[in-house]
């Protein structure tokens, strides 16, 4: 009975987790409920899941995902954040939790590459997709916009120039 309970957790676990491609592992040893559940609020809000898992269950489902490296993360008591948008956001929001509770990051994955405390922390720092996107066409627009004022100032230059031939030779 006891087995069958497990291969259903595992099988719900396994469910739950094949939609997601990114994910922060860590230590949430020391939060209370209280901090656990504002975590968790906050981290929806963004479009993050973030639960407690057995790690005997999670090693079992991320190899079955196909997910390799993902021991050296399941070891001690872990929660994961899994999520689809983008890291930056939900590296923040976990940084800045650890920065003000106890809670650890051991480090996570996405992409295909497994990150490091140190890299998510990094990543925290840069700005949200949204804001590089904006950047971005801000600066393919600025380019169009600035060749057309140095040619606007090339043209006008060149007539004030041909206007002043204009006047020499009148005189």
């Amino acid at each position: 009975m006891a087995q069958k309970y497990k291969v259903e957790k595992v099988q719900a676990l396994k469910e739950e987790l094949k939609a997601f491609h990114s994910f922060i592992f860590t230590d949430y040893r020391g939060l209370n409920v209280q901090q656990i559940s504002g975590l968790r609020n906050t981290l929806r809000d963004k479009g993050a899941h973030y639960h407690v898992v057995k790690n005997r269950f999670a090693k079992r489902v991320f190899s079955d995902l196909g997910y390799e490296g993902f021991d050296r993360f399941l070891v001690n008591p872990t929660a994961i954040a899994y999520f689809e948008d983008d890291l930056s956001d939900i590296a923040k929001i976990l940084i800045d939790t650890a920065k003000e509770t106890t809670l650890g990051l051991k480090g996570g994955y996405t992409d295909g590459f497994l990150l490091s405390p140190e890299e998510l922390e990094s990543i925290s720092k840069l700005p949200s997709r949204e804001t590089l996107i904006a950047q971005a066409v801000g600066l393919l627009n600025a380019l169009p916009r600035g060749l057309v004022m140095t040619l606007g100032g090339i043209l006008s230059k060149f007539v004030r120039t041909l206007k002043a031939i204009e006047e020499t030779k009148n005189n």
